[in-house]
């Protein structure tokens, strides 16, 4: 099994806000797991970070100091799937969604290789009249009816609030539908404030509370339970399995995330348990694209509240998998997996693993990035083991790199280098348009984790005399000294290790 790294760069058709945050634009990791020439597909959002270990730079991280673990997973192993997950999740007990996105593409996997979709694969029955609810983010009261008159006719409305006792913009929805509303806090209200509002939530068609309170307030929590006569489940509450007899207690029910509870794997066994205990189950997701989103879609058929319509709200995605028509009933694609399909032109991908030929703008742009004539043909491009980088803007390549299977060079000795496991960097370049916004960070991120991920424990190059702060800034030490290349001009030695 070989795992491969993208990043994405995900925006909304509206600013996303809540009474916690609001949201321009999302990062996402997208986990490929490849087998016998089949990919499996999950994902994990930069979103939270500081609560779930979310950094772009900490997921990179935890997926190469995996990377050993993550080459010897045996699909068929004993215990399968759920012996896999034990292992992973003891790997990464404080990375939930990196976790998550690393199980759900081994789901993915294993169902495409049966030729199943995954809801069979996980012994499911299948997924029948799915209707997922429509999220209104927080904004100002003409914002807000904007968008439901954009979505009439949906099955529900999940609308976020700041105050539950400002019943303005509720009625002002009201007059627009009689679809119940779903309202969430996020962490951000006081009972003060709550209590009170309940009898005229419950008169304006509020069917559901989510996470009123703040995680830590559990004595609050229990004693709405107990007043309110509009059910209320937890969402920031129920992180994992682990949490579940103490939501039980404090709330009617439970949103289930995948990517937050640590994958697939936790999620079923957490919708499981609740349904037994009677608990009201809602399934969401993250801020994320349709290759995570798809595979949440297919557990629909053992909740009572679906919230995946995340591919409607965005402007831009990854590809196709799951569909929402105008009224919010979900259609599962009918392909095996999660029925999730990359689609390289689609405008999300932010670092993509590419064909060389993409590459070929930015290094007849940027000449001095390679040795190699740009358009030409280098035997080591369609080695199996090269990986080809680019960095897109809308679609458009603006940035690349490339790593070939090579150990330094004799003469330079690396500390801890083992013969066999170098990689080559190679043509890293921008477009002088992105320069300063991270693109070459991102680029020189992702080629890391690929080289932890094919197994290598350096990474080394020759970088121009100008582009060794950057390097520098990184992480890699130079070796030496400057090199006078004739087709470069002077060059530095760099290496770093990948862990």
């Amino acid at each position: 099994m070989r795992i491969t790294a993208h990043e994405t760069a995900l925006t909304q058709r509206h600013l996303w806000r809540s009474a916690r945050e609001a949201i321009p634009m999302t990062r996402t990791v997208i986990v490929e797991a490849e087998q016998d020439g089949v990919s499996g597909y999950g994902e994990a959002s930069c979103f939270m970070t500081e609560h779930y270990n979310s950094g772009l730079d900490r997921m990179h991280a935890d997926l190469r100091r995996t990377a050993p673990l993550l080459a010897e997973l045996d699909l068929d192993g004993p215990g399968g799937a759920d012996a896999v997950w034990g292992r992973l999740a003891a790997a990464l007990p404080a990375s939930p969604f990196v976790l998550a996105a690393l199980d759900s593409a081994i789901h993915d996997l294993r169902a495409r290789l049966l030729g199943v979709p995954l809801w069979k694969s996980l012994g499911l029955d299948r997924p029948q009249g799915l209707r997922s609810s429509y999220s209104i983010g927080l904004d100002t009261p003409e914002a807000m009816l904007g968008k439901l008159r954009e979505r009439p006719g949906w099955h529900a409305y999940k609308v976020k609030l700041a105050d539950p006792g400002d019943l303005g913009i509720l009625r002002e929805l009201r007059r627009e539908t009689d679809a119940p509303f779903l309202i969430d806090g996020n962490c951000g209200w006081a009972p003060a404030r709550l209590v009170p509002a309940l009898p005229d939530l419950h008169s304006l068609g509020v069917t559901l509370i989510e996470q009123p309170y703040p995680r830590a307030a559990w004595d609050d929590a229990r004693a709405l339970k107990e007043l309110s006569p509009i059910p209320v489940i937890a969402d920031e509450s129920i992180t994992s399995p682990a949490d579940l007899d103490a939501c039980a207690v404090a709330f009617h029910g439970i949103n289930v995330k995948p990517m937050k509870s640590g994958g697939i794997t936790p999620a079923l066994a957490l919708l499981r348990a609740a349904r037994e205990r009677g608990l009201v189950t809602m399934l969401g997701c993250m801020p994320e694209s349709a290759a995570g989103v798809s595979a949440t879609a297919h557990l629909g058929g053992l909740v009572d509240h679906l919230d995946v319509d995340v591919v409607d709200l965005l402007a831009v995605d990854t590809g196709h998998g799951l569909t929402l028509d105008a009224t919010g009933r979900v259609d599962l694609p009918d392909r095996p997996g999660s029925g999730y399909l990359p689609d390289p032109a689609a405008h999300g991908w932010y670092v993509h693993q590419v064909p060389a030929a993409r590459l070929h703008p930015v290094r007849r742009e940027v000449p001095s990035s390679t040795t190699v004539p740009p358009g030409t043909t280098d035997a080591r491009d369609e080695h199996p083991d090269t990986r080809h980088l680019a960095a897109l803007l809308r679609g458009r390549t603006v940035g690349a790199a490339s790593l070939y299977a090579e150990d330094p060079p004799a003469g330079h000795t690396v500390p801890k280098a083992r013969p066999g496991r170098g990689r080559r960097l190679s043509g890293m370049a921008t477009l002088d348009e992105v320069r300063g916004t991270g693109a070459g960070t991102a680029l020189l991120r992702t080629a890391l984790t690929l080289a932890a991920l094919d197994g290598a424990d350096t990474v080394w190059g020759h970088v121009p005399d100008a582009a060794i702060g950057f390097y520098r800034k990184h992480g890699f030490d130079v070796l030496g000294r400057p090199l006078d290349l004739p087709e470069t001009g002077l060059n530095h030695f760099v290496h770093r290790s990948t862990r």
